[in-house]
């Protein structure tokens, strides 16, 4: 009830809101509506004020209950139309109106209103009651309420007559009616309009002429006041909504009635219940929580063993045993077992303590009665005084012994009361080991009581802990599924749901055990029936105890997440914005701002436990906890209401329902059946759901734009939406939203769509003057012009793409958006009007980051001053950038420009460009007043001096140095120096404070820099670890284009993770890079300037990369074998443009029992021979795989067998065997592999446990057909790799040469190789040598010249290829009759190749080839032939017996004309790929297979149509896009709704 009490004055109070300032009123006074505003502005103010007074007391009427929701209906209806009327109000002040028009008779006296009269003037004239003019006059056409009130009487305007649109002349005033009452029409509304513009100064008005009352007449009545930014941009816009008076007093007239019967009848009730109630507060069910005691209710712990003995260990013997007093937190939302864990503990704990005590605190945490409690459980001593105090006998008590207290189910903490609790317990004679257990749902009462630093997360259990404590909920000591097999899958699917809380178990076993028929199973399954269970033992109420400890306003926020699926990450900004245009965030304190309110309740959140915060790179992530979502979902369901396939049917769909989300799901398009049945369903929610109603809208799916017909025809009456939310989006907004423009609630929007330039945003969108969030970062559709922007007055926040900020600097007279919080780019003098510096001065809210650009434009210190940046208190960030080439470049003036742009005190981030003055600004250098920067950035800037950074040189012999401490920077974590030509020392010779915070460090364009505080050039190595010691937080640092710095700082200077960056500075590195990879591991990439510099490999402290993953060396001197092995994680190392040696071996020892880890190596435009590859590869024992490109000295390839690897293993590669052949290896390297590689210089031996090998432009590398190696039983080639599993060559066309005339048994590659890639290769005539690989499962053979597939067959027939790739090689599949398959020897049904590719169309469609593979290929790929405009009726026949296939492409095939005409043939066809085929025009005239369900058309401009008989109802996908003609795509776009997905954009991944 309280919850009801709350709900509905939340609702009265957002209802008020817009008669609360004063600005209302007057409009509404000069529209008529006085009246009916104040009627109803008291009854709402009478409700708010009649539940004030019953806030905080206990109700227990239902009936209450339910008037109190009707009156929440009926302030939602008041606000709607008070919001409506501030809507108007806004739309006049913006027009410079002030009016509310109405259908007008153009005949009668006032028809010269027809258009353009403003309601000021009508409000008054149809009080003054005239005469018609003329006897053919009839009677007007206005408001019905005129005519009544007037008796059909006509006023004195009849004189006005209209000539088109904007010109109003009229005949002289009669001296005795005319003139008069014209006069008193023009003075009131002078009079309205003054009012009202005097109190909404953030709206600008055309100014009035008081002496030209002609033209006031003729500006006023005739509406010639037109948008400034129409009349200069020229950009047409929507037409205003229009006001209906009459209907909008009807509306109030009826709320103000049924709000006076409701409120009596409130109100009487509310009486009689006071008369016995108490105040309590929605903490007070927490109260009466059930004991918890030290008892073992569950004997099995599941799930929880490994962390109970961690504990446990801990206490008894480990980290906690040596504290006097340790407090070890317990934390995790309820029903997730922390008492039963606790109990556990607890009863294996008791014996290793003297005294153990079990509390249950709950939410009365009071230090005096737990004290109490303690004293009671804790046994009695000889000596205790009569008189003493608890806190004296439980030190007495506890002297030299060990305590293990339990506090369980702690709900709060305070400071003191928590002290006082303590403060006893610490006093036993310093006795080790005490420890106190808090178990706790609430994250933050954890995080202050711990002692350790942190808490001990008790997490939901696996699926599989959770199934077996739901069999023995449910079956007990039976065996479960014994009896009942039928419903292990449903219960499967019931654990699934229960997110691993045992409370869940424990609740649905209940429902489950006395009933064990699959019927009632499956209808627990589909209706959750366990959350709908009320005991105090079950799970919904244990959660909801804490949904009801929350105040008022944070439960509104966790509930409307209900809205979002489950698991769904929000980002702190997405999550505040939408909350903030749901308007549930009010801050009653002037000086907090909105989005700092916001951000407060989300922590608030977080602390309680109802979020969990997930650090990610680009920021923390926050989601619902597991069944917390469905607590959300439960206790929103009388407003939210999120829809989904799996509930759309069954529902209850409560009649208040305002904010609903719709998720669609990818398995809702699976399938044209499943697809048209979730529509059927959508499309008939509008009979289920008061959409007129709907407050919010929410749509989820990377899919659910193909409901967008459904969806525009359901939400065709959903005018008063606020919020709108579109994930995922595909469609031009207008295309759901149809009558966007009716839309004048909208606070909120936000769209996350597909990229497609086609999809534009509503025209309408700048007549949504209420609009607060505009969030468009993820829109990738086209955004139109933003001049007109500064109509949405309201706005706070306008998010768009990094790429698109130039929508932020086109908005034209932005100082009317006063409650801007970010404007990333403004361009100062972009247009002659609307964009000078002073737009900017009234931006008081703007706290996020401000971009200034062209000040060069700004010509007088006045301008500046009009900014007002000091009083921008709120601002992070501030970039101030002039042009450098600009033509009219004035040094003397930009400094004097930069000397006001002073900013305020509070700003963290500062970036300068571009300033052409002499000097640094006084509050930037000598009188600093941004000392609290954490970022600084110059850049192209001519000063010769610069802000307080220590001691800094400059060219010309200048110094300027700061030794002021009280003007530096406090906190600068990041320093930006770009482009200083004068730039010649950043000195350092102590260390200091502002070194001490520095994070980022980035020097770049600085070409006379020769010293930096950690690069001295005389210094020793020593010297610079001792400088880089000044630097204790530095994680970033770059170094560009800075050629004459000398030396640098040992890189990495840390252990710890950090990003470097040298380009083309000192004369070492060309260019090295420390920096995470893609694989978040880190990676080293070094360039040197010369292979010769040998001090190149002195500037790396190999020390500190014992991490290092990734390593790649480009153009350097051999690197020291003894530096490499101190890069203990070094996976793989990439050695590329090294003129000779890689290694330097040379009085280097290798020690054994520390091998290398390497497992990739890639060695590229190398000069090493294959002797020393082959001696550098027997250091990586742990290789697996080798690349090679474009090494011209090495010239032969084989396996070098050494004597201690003769008991290795063969080809099925066991792990031990393998294991014992390294070791063997490496033992016996030197001589051995030397023996081995004598045969030349040119002779690479690969070792034995290579998996993978690449080989690229070698063009006279040629493959050993002989065995190496003093065995010979190894065979040749590869044989000896006993692991290989993947090969590709290509560019080496002399690699199979030796085996061009070989026998047939002759076999290169040995039999484990699993996937083979060969390109331009020459040599081998047939695949006779390949005939042996039967687990090759891959098979790519581009540009092989004449190679004959004889040798192939064989791997079709008795091998396991599934894929196989042919380009390029004519002969392949038509050379000499024995590469063709035989009936006789090859059974068709023996082939297991899935997926085959060629160029070679004539070649594979033959019967024979086709009739072999029939039966296992599912995908055929004919593509890259630049010949064929058809196929033959034999090919056509040989491709129709291809019965399995499944998949068809054609793909760059520039001459094909048309498609197969039989494609109907192919019965198992499901998805059909036409890609850059330009000349086919049509589709086949017989239609597509009826098993068809994916379409794709891509850059194929001549077809212009689908086939005519239409397409098979199997189609589930169908996507065209990228030079299609214009008639597919509307063709396309109107089958939108009958096919489940059609996508007409671009992917891009």
């Amino acid at each position: 009830m309280d919850f009801a009490v709350d709900a509905a004055l939340w609702v009265l109070g957002k209802a008020l809101a817009p008669v609360t300032d004063g600005l209302l009123e007057p409009w509404a006074a000069s529209a008529g509506l006085g009246h009916n505003i104040d009627a109803l502005k008291m009854e709402l103010l009478y409700a708010q004020g009649m539940l004030d007074n019953a806030q905080g007391r206990e109700f227990r009427s239902p009936a209450l209950k339910e008037l109190l929701h009707k009156l929440r209906e009926l302030a939602y209806r008041a606000d709607d139309v008070l919001d409506e009327l501030d809507y108007f109000c806004i739309q006049d002040a913006l027009e410079g109106t002030y009016h509310a028009t109405a259908d007008l008779d153009a005949q009668g006296c006032i028809d010269g209103l027809v258009l353009n009269a403003r309601h000021t003037a009508r409000a008054t004239a149809h009080k003054l009651r005239l005469s018609p003019c003329s006897p053919g006059a009839s009677a007007s056409r206005g408001d019905p309420g005129d005519e009544a009130e007037g008796g059909g009487k006509q006023g004195c305007l009849f004189s006005i007559r209209t000539r088109g649109r904007h010109q109003i002349s009229s005949p002289p005033a009669s001296p005795t009616n005319n003139g008069g009452c014209i006069s008193k029409v023009i003075s009131r509304a002078r009079s309205s309009a003054h009012i009202i513009g005097k109190n909404l100064t953030s709206y600008s008005f055309p100014s009035i002429d008081h002496d030209d009352d002609t033209m006031l007449e003729r500006r006023f009545l005739c509406g010639a006041w037109q948008s400034k930014a129409v009349q200069r941009n020229h950009v047409v816009q929507t037409p205003k909504k229009e006001f209906d008076r009459v209907g909008m007093s009807h509306k109030m007239i009826e709320i103000v009635e049924q709000l006076k019967a409701l409120c009596g009848k409130v109100s009487t009730i509310l009486s009689l219940e006071l008369l016995g109630s108490s105040r309590t507060s929605n903490q007070d069910s927490t109260m009466n929580r059930p004991k918890t005691t030290p008892n073992i209710v569950e004997p099995e712990l599941y799930g929880r063993d490994g962390q109970k003995k961690s504990i446990v260990d801990d206490i008894t013997h480990g980290k906690y045993c040596t504290n006097e007093l340790t407090v070890v937190p317990l934390v995790g939302p309820g029903g997730i077992g922390k008492t039963t864990l606790t109990q556990h503990i607890f009863r294996e704990l008791e014996s290793s303590f003297q005294v153990s005590v079990w509390i249950c605190v709950s939410l009365d945490f009071n230090a005096d009665r737990l004290i109490q409690e303690i004293v009671n459980k804790i046994p009695k001593v000889n000596g205790e005084k009569d008189n003493a105090s608890n806190q004296e006998l439980i030190e007495q008590r506890l002297k030299s012994k060990r305590l293990l207290l339990v506090l369980d189910d702690v709900w709060t903490y305070h400071e003191d009361e928590w002290k006082k609790l303590l403060a006893p317990l610490k006093h036993n004679d310093g006795e080790k080991g005490n420890v106190v257990i808090v178990t706790t749902r609430i994250p933050k009462v954890a995080s202050m009581v711990t002692t350790t630093n942190s808490s001990i997360n008790v997490e939901r259990l696996s699926h599989e802990d959770t199934m077996s404590f739901f069999e023995v909920c449910v079956f007990g000591d039976q065996r479960p599924w014994e009896d009942h097999p039928e419903l292990r899958d449903v219960g499967n699917r019931i654990v699934t749901k229960l997110k691993g809380f045992p409370l869940a178990a424990k609740t649905v076993g209940r429902l489950l055990r006395n009933q064990l028929t699959l019927d009632h199973w499956t209808r627990v399954a589909e209706s959750r029936e366990w959350e709908l269970q009320t005991n105090d033992i079950d799970i919904m109420p244990a959660l909801k105890l804490s949904y009801d400890y929350l105040p008022f306003h944070l439960q509104q926020c966790f509930s409307y997440c209900a809205l979002f699926p489950e698991d769904y990450e929000f980002g702190s900004k997405e999550l505040t914005h939408f909350w903030i245009g749901l308007g549930i965030i009010r801050s009653h304190d002037k000086a907090k701002r909105t989005e700092g309110v916001a951000l407060c309740y989300l922590d608030d959140l977080v602390n309680h436990g109802f979020f969990r915060k997930n650090e990610k790179e680009n920021g923390p992530r926050y989601v619902i906890h597991d069944l917390l979502h469905d607590l959300a979902v439960k206790v929103s369901s009388y407003e939210c209401l999120c829809i989904y396939s799996s509930n759309v049917r069954s529902i209850q769909i409560p009649a208040s329902v305002r904010h609903l989300s719709i998720i669609v799901e990818n398995t809702d398009v699976q399938d044209i059946i499943t697809f048209k049945e979730y529509n059927s369903y959508l499309s008939a929610l509008g009979k289920r759901l008061k959409v007129q109603n709907l407050r919010t809208l929410v749509l989820f799916g990377e899919y659910h734009g193909n409901f967008a017909k459904t969806f525009r025809g359901l939400f065709r009456e959903a005018r008063a939406l606020r919020t709108i939310f579109l994930s995922g989006a595909s469609y031009s907004v207008d295309a759901v939203l149809l009558d966007f423009s009716e839309l004048v609630h909208l606070r909120y929007l936000r769209i996350k769509s597909v990229r497609n330039k086609d999809m534009c945003l509503p025209s309408a969108l700048f007549r949504s003057y209420h609009l607060e969030v505009i969030d468009l970062e993820s829109w990738g559709g086209s955004f139109g012009s933003t001049s007109q922007m500064s109509s949405l007055v309201k706005l706070r926040h306008f998010g768009v793409p990094e790429d698109s900020l130039k929508l932020h600097s086109s908005i034209c007279e932005v100082e009317k958006l006063k409650f801007l919080e970010e404007l990333r780019r403004f361009e100062v003098g972009k247009e002659t009007k609307g964009f000078e510096l002073s737009q900017l001065g009234e931006l008081t809210e703007l706290g996020g980051s401000l971009g200034i650009y062209n000040l060069e434009k700004v010509q007088k210190k006045d301008e500046a001053n009009e900014l007002k940046l000091i009083h921008k208190n709120h601002l992070h960030k501030l970039i101030l950038e002039w042009c450098i080439d600009g033509p009219n470049k004035n040094a003397e003036q930009e400094e004097h420009v930069i000397e006001s742009l002073v900013p305020h005190s509070n700003l963290q981030d500062l970036c300068i460009r571009g300033h052409g003055g002499a000097n640094c600004p006084p509050w930037l250098g000598r009188y600093l007043s941004v000392e609290n920067l954490e970022s600084l950035s110059l850049c192209d800037v001519s000063w010769s001096t610069l802000p307080p950074l220590g001691k800094l040189v400059f060219v010309a012999g200048e110094e300027w140095q700061s030794h002021v401490s009280s003007q530096s920077f406090h906190i600068l974590k990041r320093l930006e120096i770009v482009n200083i030509p004068k730039l010649q020392k950043w000195a350092g010779n102590e260390p200091c404070h502002l070194l001490s915070v520095l994070e980022v460090v980035i020097f770049i364009d600085c070409p006379e820099l020769v010293e930096l505080p950690f690069s001295h050039p005389s210094s020793y190595q020593a010297k610079h670890d001792e400088n880089m010691s000044w630097f204790p937080k530095l994680r970033e640092l770059k170094i560009i284009r800075c050629p004459k710095l000398a030396s640098l700082p040992p890189i990495p200077w840390t252990k710890a993770p950090c990003l470097v960056e040298i380009e083309q500075t000192g004369p070492v590195f060309g260019k090295l890079v420390y920096s995470k990879n893609y694989k978040s591991e880190l990676s080293l990439k070094v360039e040197g300037k010369d292979c010769q510099h040998g001090a190149l490999w002195n500037g790396l402290a190999f020390h500190n990369l014992a991490d290092l993953k990734d390593l790649k060396v480009t153009k350097c001197p051999p690197l020291p074998l003894i530096h490499l092995q101190k890069l203990k994680s070094l996976k793989s190392l990439w050695i590329t443009g090294m003129s000779n040696s890689l290694l330097l071996f040379e009085g280097e020892g290798y020690n054994t029992e520390c091998p290398l880890p390497v497992e990739h190596i890639r060695i590229e435009d190398c000069g090493t021979d294959g002797k020393e590859l082959t001696l550098l590869l027997s250091y990586f024992p742990k290789l697996t795989v080798l690349v090679m490109r474009s090494c011209e000295k090495i010239t032969e390839l084989g396996v070098a067998v050494l004597q201690t690897e003769m008991t290795t293993p063969s080809s099925s590669g066991n792990e031990v065997e393998i294991e014992h052949a390294q070791d063997g290896h490496h033992q016996t390297r030197g001589e051995e592999v030397e023996d081995a590689a004598a045969g030349g210089g040119g002779l690479l031996l690969l070792p034995r446990q290579l998996q993978e090998l690449n080989i690229d432009a070698c063009k006279e590398l040629r493959l050993l057909s002989a065995s190496l190696g003093k065995d010979s039983t190894h065979g040749g080639g590869l044989q000896s790799l006993c692991s290989f599993q993947w090969l590709g060559i290509s560019g080496c066309p002399r690699f199979f040469l030796s085996y061009s005339s070989c026998a047939s048994s002759c076999f290169p590659f040995p039999t484990s190789l699993q996937q083979l890639m060969v390109w331009r290769m020459e040599g081998m005539e047939t695949l006779a040598p390949l005939s042996n690989l039967i687990s090759l499962t891959s098979l790519y053979m581009s540009d092989c010249g004449d190679l004959r597939g004889e040798g192939f067959w064989p791997l079709i027939a008795q091998g396991h290829l599934t894929r196989l790739n042919i380009c390029g090689t004519p002969k392949f599949f038509t050379g000499s009759e024995p590469s063709w398959p035989h009936d006789q020897e090859i059974p068709s049904s023996s082939s297991k190749l899935e997926n085959l590719s060629t160029d070679d169309w004539a070649g594979v469609l033959t019967v024979p080839i086709c009739r072999l593979l029939s039966s296992a290929l599912t995908e055929l790929n004919f593509c890259y032939n630049e010949e064929v405009e058809r196929l033959t009726e034999e090919q056509e026949e040989a491709l129709y017996l291809l019965n399995s296939l499944q998949k068809l492409v054609f793909s760059h095939c520039r001459k094909l004309q048309h498609l197969p005409m039989g494609l109907t043939k192919l019965a198992s066809l499901k998805i059909l790929q036409i890609r850059w085929c330009p000349a086919i025009q049509l589709l086949p005239k017989h239609g597509l297979p009826s098993s068809l369900q994916e379409l794709y058309i891509r850059n194929c401009p001549a077809i212009k149509s689908l086939p005519k008989d239409g397409l098979p109802s199997s189609l589930r996908k169908l996507q065209v896009f990228d030079g299609i003609s214009e008639e597919l795509k509307r063709q396309c776009r109107k089958l939108k709704g009958t096919i489940p997905i059609i996508i007409d954009y671009a992917i891009y991944y």
